[in-house]
């Protein structure tokens, strides 16, 4: 087990499985740090891009790079959440990751916490919540009441089609995800972000 000082402020390391999680979570996380009336616990996103290296690739990263550096910094990891994409698991392999058995090797390296954080079904569903600042973004008249496509990604290219766009997945979500409303990510998503909130000291009521 990792001995660290308990008198350090604690950290959380929030887990993504790609580069668009990457870019909503960080604009969520500022939205946070603009509406807590407390001080936020530092954290620290890590992408693996690819659920599968949470098995393979996460306890890895947090021996060899996250809490020796956490350990420097004078930090204690406190929390390690893990967000993936809850279609993955339900269309592929549900059992594609032992997620009882990353907790338990996570507990025995010293964190207390860990946190599953489901987004259903997909990140693009999420980011679906704000219709209207998409259509802000790209500039349409007027909201569309459905959407072609059986999840989100084909929905979000069903969107930019009607202004002859196609829809990019990864960093180039940057300036769409800067034009989202986050208060209305977060309400839409509040069951699934609960714990994450907790964790990170987030108080706004």
């Amino acid at each position: 087990m990792v001995k660290q000082n308990e008198n350090c402020k604690v950290q959380v390391v929030l887990f993504v499985e790609g580069d668009t999680d990457e870019v909503l979570f960080k604009a969520l996380i500022d939205y946070y740090k603009g509406i807590s009336m407390t001080e936020l616990n530092p954290c620290k996103i890590c992408n693996l891009r690819g659920v599968t290296r949470y098995t393979s690739k996460l306890i890895a990263k947090l021996q060899n790079e996250l809490i020796p550096d956490s350990r420097k910094g004078g930090y204690k990891i406190q929390t390690v959440c893990c967000s993936y994409d809850t279609d993955i698991f339900e269309v592929r392999n549900p059992l594609m990751v032992n997620w009882d058995s990353l907790r338990k090797t996570v507990k025995r390296m010293g964190i207390n916490d860990f946190i599953q954080l489901g987004i259903r079904s997909s990140i693009e569903d999420w980011i679906l919540c704000d219709m209207e600042g998409i259509c802000r973004y790209l500039k349409l008249k007027s909201v569309p009441k459905s959407l072609k496509g059986n999840d989100g990604n084909a929905k979000l290219n069903d969107l930019y089609g009607k202004v002859r766009r196609a829809y990019l997945k990864g960093y180039q979500t940057k300036e769409l995800i800067a034009a989202l409303d986050m208060a209305v990510i977060r309400n839409k998503n509040k069951d699934a972000l609960k714990d994450l909130e907790a964790a990170l000291n987030v108080n706004n009521y």
